[in-house]
């Protein structure tokens, strides 16, 4: 395996895989760059020639200035201790360079949605002629205080948030500690245990007015897995009474190409097709937001099963009948 120079970092190397939150992206995005080139190009790989062209070619990220071996050498062991990524070397293939662990990517939702979103802003930023003919969706719960809450998970370090619930008029201030975050449907959410009653919750940083890092540390309990954590839901409420069922969908021959396309859970399957629907299977918690899900499309999906779903969507279907009913 063809690591280079990763297994002596300096200081300085250690900083470069760690981008702190004050320092500039410009070394981050140069490593998902490589690693995005790399995974392009398969199990054949790139020779580090080739590799280079590329790189000159794409001047917002080179300058047009090429990529020295002694720094993609040192890149290669940056990359794999930020994400995990191990590019190795074929030396009989004319030394072709090539991701020999690609499940990280297609199994890191983090790593791959980096790469993906890195490729997403390098295209745009190299046609913002086009500016006025690209819509893009705004995620404003991010901006003010994402970075922040990162910063105090890397030091697990304990934060005051100011929290204003949309059932209460005045917010709240007290101190959590911040287990993981997640994006879903437009908003970012913070997992955190409350300090005060040792409870576990969810904060929407769209309601968060404000956050104080302190000097208290806390410890991730052992064994905490975030994605497993979630599994058993469809998105961020959290109602473990609610049992994990297995869930049998209708879609549609309209609908059914969008449910493959974008799976409504991880655990989604096709289990039947023919030429007016498809039936998919789902094992889930079946929530309140699962629910308002299904209802979004209307007629287009049918619960299966279980019965006690399919009673559920039919009286949220009766109460959205009543008011419209006299009309």
């Amino acid at each position: 395996m063809d690591y280079g120079q990763s297994r002596k970092h300096t200081t300085r190397d250690r900083r470069e895989a760690y981008p702190t939150i004050v320092e500039s992206m410009t070394t981050l995005e140069k490593y998902i760059w490589v690693a995005n080139a790399l995974y392009k190009a398969g199990d054949k790989g790139l020779t580090l020639k080739e590799l280079n062209e590329k790189w000159v070619r794409d001047t917002s990220i080179s300058n047009g200035k090429p990529l020295p071996r002694q720094t993609f050498d040192r890149w290669k062991g940056n990359i794999l201790m930020a994400f995990g990524i191990i590019i190795d070397c074929r030396p009989q293939s004319g030394y072709r360079y090539y991701i020999s662990n690609p499940e990280a990517l297609r199994q890191g939702e983090l790593c791959r949605w980096l790469l993906d979103t890195y490729t997403t802003v390098n295209a745009l930023s190299q046609n913002t002629i086009l500016k006025d003919r690209i819509l893009v969706e705004e995620i404003p719960s991010g901006r003010d205080f994402l970075t922040g809450i990162i910063k105090a998970m890397r030091e697990s370090r304990i934060i005051n948030i100011t929290h204003k619930n949309f059932q209460y008029s005045n917010p709240f201030t007290f101190p959590v500690a911040p287990y993981c975050l997640k994006m879903f449907q437009k908003r970012w959410y913070l997992l955190a245990q409350s300090v005060n009653d040792e409870s576990i919750r969810l904060y929407g940083l769209d309601r968060i007015v404000d956050i104080k890092e302190t000097d208290e540390k806390f410890v991730l309990p052992k064994g905490f897995d975030a994605k497993s954590y979630f599994s058993s839901f469809f998105g961020v409420v959290l109602d473990t009474d609610i049992p994990i069922q297995r869930i049998v969908l209708r879609a549609d021959k309209y609908h059914q190409h969008y449910l493959r396309t974008l799976p409504l859970h991880e655990s989604q399957r096709e289990i039947f097709t023919c030429v007016d629907y498809a039936d998919f299977e789902l094992i889930l918690r079946p929530t309140y937001d699962f629910c308002m899900e299904l209802l979004k499309v209307g007629n287009m999906i049918e619960v299966i099963k279980p019965e006690s779903l399919r009673h559920e969507m039919y009286t949220w279907t009766k109460n959205l009948w009543k008011i419209y009913d006299k009309d």
